[in-house]
């Protein structure tokens, strides 16, 4: 099946100052911030399933080396991305 993903607002806001946050720690970080945050969303689109649900029909994805995770939603062939946040931040902030 193919499966369109769409990124909701909030969700970008959070990649933004993700991303700016790493690249002010040190230049190029939030580069790969961006690769890992594609990589996994690549790995989501073409296997929402392989993800369990951690709250309510709310999935996680962790990206690799980078402690934040995707949290997304599946309705019919539609992924929500829904936030993507700190793994230390509280998970109940996206609501």
């Amino acid at each position: 099946m193919s499966y369109l993903l769409i990124v909701r607002p909030e969700a970008e806001k959070d990649i933004t100052n993700a991303t700016i946050w790493y690249e002010d720690q040190k230049e190029g970080l939030g580069s790969r911030f961006i690769d890992a945050l594609d990589e996994k969303l690549t790995v989501i689109k073409s296997n929402p399933y392989k993800y369990q649900i951690r709250f309510r029909d709310t999935r996680f994805a962790f990206l690799k080396h980078f402690p934040f995770a995707i949290h997304f939603i599946i309705e019919d062939s539609i992924i929500f991305v829904l936030a993507v946040l700190s793994t230390h931040r509280n998970p109940q902030i996206w609501k």
